[in-house]
């Protein structure tokens, strides 16, 4: 698993809803692969590298989606049995009832299809808050000629928060914030609760590997940082309970060199201001005294003073 480097300005603009998704996908392929194609996973040779495809390969798809807010991405992967596989992950963030839906994701298929003879496994996520809006099939017929296209769907209403909560994927936080950023969509204060809440789930995860917590932890909290933005004054609200909360030292697992806005101060507050409660939290936790000194980059006769007053 590989960090990207991200070239993003430490300021919000307009949600990049296109940009985050293939983010998250990038740096989280595998996981995303297990958690919404299960079947699919099983199959995959994950020792050969996936192939994100370039997007000027699929301008005539990428047209298709001006004016909405979606995220497309085509995946080329290489199964066990050393077949080719493309992957086609559609996202519909925040949509309506779709008439056109399906017909759509049938041109991408058969666009593919036309210029590359590529069968593909199509995934389609949806976000809208509609029960009855499940478009997973695309059909027509015309005097005994008939043809339907099926391909998956994944609503993020139909689960719910306690189930996302029970999984070890870290792909099922991903779809907590879309489904929050949509109740929150017009309420700034929920937004910063839910905000709040996310990261501390984040830094909570105790059931990842050691050596894939700063891949997972640096990239669910950009993701969450950008989808769920706040005003400036929330933001330092935030930071100002994170920073004091108990998971604080998990924070260093974090890409601080490409922190995304809400957490941009942080570098500066950990050298400035939080060492000593990073320090102090880890003492709680039961490490060795040299092992915070190092850690937190403080003499170790100050960590022996702050031992004894706990």
């Amino acid at each position: 698993m590989k960090m990207l480097v991200l070239e993003k300005p430490r300021e919000y603009n307009s949600i990049d809803y296109d940009g985050l998704w293939k983010k998250l996908i990038q740096e989280l392929f595998e996981e995303f692969v297990m958690f919404f194609a299960t079947d699919l996973y099983e199959d995959i040779d994950f020792l050969k590298e996936p192939e994100f495809l370039q997007q000027e390969l699929f301008q005539e798809l990428i047209q298709e989606k001006k004016g909405k807010q979606v995220a497309d991405q085509i995946v080329k992967v290489f199964l066990k049995n050393g077949d080719e596989k493309w992957i086609l992950i559609h996202i519909e963030v925040q949509g309506g009832r779709d008439q056109d839906f399906s017909r759509r994701m049938f041109r991408y298929y058969y666009r593919i299809f036309d210029k590359y003879e590529r069968d593909i496994v199509a995934i389609a996520l949806l976000t809208d808050e509609s029960k009855h809006f499940r478009p997973n099939v695309y059909q027509r017929s015309s005097h005994g000629t008939v043809l339907t296209y099926r391909y998956n769907i994944y609503k993020f209403i139909d689960h719910s928060e306690d189930e996302l909560l029970q999984s070890r994927n870290p792909f099922a936080i991903a779809v907590l914030a879309g489904k929050y950023a949509n109740e929150a969509k017009n309420d700034v204060e929920k937004r910063y609760r839910f905000k709040h809440k996310l990261i501390r789930l984040v830094l909570q995860k105790n059931n990842i590997p050691q050596q894939e917590q700063r891949v997972y932890i640096s990239t669910l909290v950009y993701f969450i940082d950008y989808l769920l933005q706040l005003p400036q004054e929330l933001s330092q609200k935030l930071r100002n309970e994170i920073i004091l909360s108990k998971e604080v030292s998990q924070m260093w697992h974090l890409d601080r060199k490409n922190l995304p806005p809400t957490l941009s101060e942080w570098e500066k507050i950990f050298r400035e201001e939080g060492q000593e409660q990073v320090a102090i939290e880890l003492l709680r936790d039961g490490h060795p005294i040299e092992f915070v000194a190092k850690y937190v980059k403080i003499p170790i006769e100050k960590i022996e003073k702050l031992k004894e007053s706990l």
